[in-house]
């Protein structure tokens, strides 16, 4: 998880954080005696540090984000680390990191996650990790389905089930969610499959049978969402995932992990299966 800026992370910040250190440490050392330059993306990079509320007490607590903790990778680190961050401000944090790790190629990129993403075309020699951390819905499955023709990048995605929810209607009709709105659920989705969840459902009580317009619920977002991915990055998906849930056991994001090279399915599907099961 990456410092936004005025967000408050909690004990689901850390546990995914956990996993994603936990998955460098395990990806460079697999690595480490094969012929790859190892890249390490991070497409909402933030400022480089996470602002935690206890809630205890309210005080503020401060974690290192997914930044510093891929900076942190020794064995052996990553030849280059791309951190794209749309703020201003936020990059100048960014680039006061290289005084602090000199010897490593920091690439620091003001720019926006999927412009910068759907134009990448690395060397054939990379061999790398994408973090997909989004505040909320800036990701483009566009991008995804980009990134899964690259063949070479391991992706973690923070799907924003929480999010993705808040656009849905009350009245329960897809053609009354506002034309900006389902543009940005098109954008997320890759097209209008969202509109899927509103499948009529038959009901009967005792008098009649019913059709009726059956509730979304949240599992149901993410599935279709899995689908678009699946069709994208085919057995690359791994079937298991992560739901991240804040301190009122709401849902707000699924963790899904999409491999990069099919040659390592077996591999980094089992180490991202294992640290997934740990939540």
């Amino acid at each position: 998880m990456t410092n936004h800026g005025g967000r408050f992370g909690g004990s689901w910040t850390k546990a995914k954080l956990d996993i994603l250190e936990g998955y460098l440490d395990a990806y460079t050392t697999a690595l480490k005696n094969q012929p790859f330059r190892l890249w390490y993306i991070d497409a909402f990079a933030g400022s480089g540090s996470v602002q935690l509320r206890k809630p205890d007490d309210g005080a503020d607590a401060f974690l290192d984000g997914s930044v510093r903790r891929a900076l942190e990778v020794s064995n052996p680190p990553f030849d280059r680390l791309v951190f794209i961050e749309k703020d201003r401000n936020r990059c100048a944090a960014l680039d006061s990191l290289r005084t602090e790790y000199v010897s490593r190629d920091i690439r620091v990129q003001n720019d926006e996650a999927n412009a910068y993403l759907q134009g990448l075309k690395p060397p054939g020699n990379v061999r790398g990790v994408l973090f997909l951390d989004p505040f909320a819905t800036q990701v483009s499955m566009k991008t995804l389905r980009h990134i899964a023709t690259l063949n070479c990048f391991d992706t973690w995605i923070l799907f924003p089930v929480s999010a993705v929810a808040r656009m849905l209607p009350k009245s329960r009709q897809p053609d009354d969610v506002s034309s900006s709105w389902a543009r940005r659920l098109n954008h997320v989705y890759g097209d209008d499959s969202w509109r899927s969840l509103y499948r009529p459902a038959a009901q009967r009580n005792l008098w009649q049978l019913a059709e009726t317009t059956r509730e979304p619920g949240l599992a149901e977002l993410a599935a279709i969402y899995r689908e678009r991915l699946s069709e994208a990055f085919g057995p690359r998906l791994l079937e298991g995932s992560a739901e991240l849930r804040n301190s009122r056991d709401s849902v707000l994001f699924e963790l899904i992990f999409c491999v990069g090279n099919p040659a390592g399915i077996g591999t980094a599907k089992t180490i991202a299966a294992y640290l997934l099961n740990k939540i």
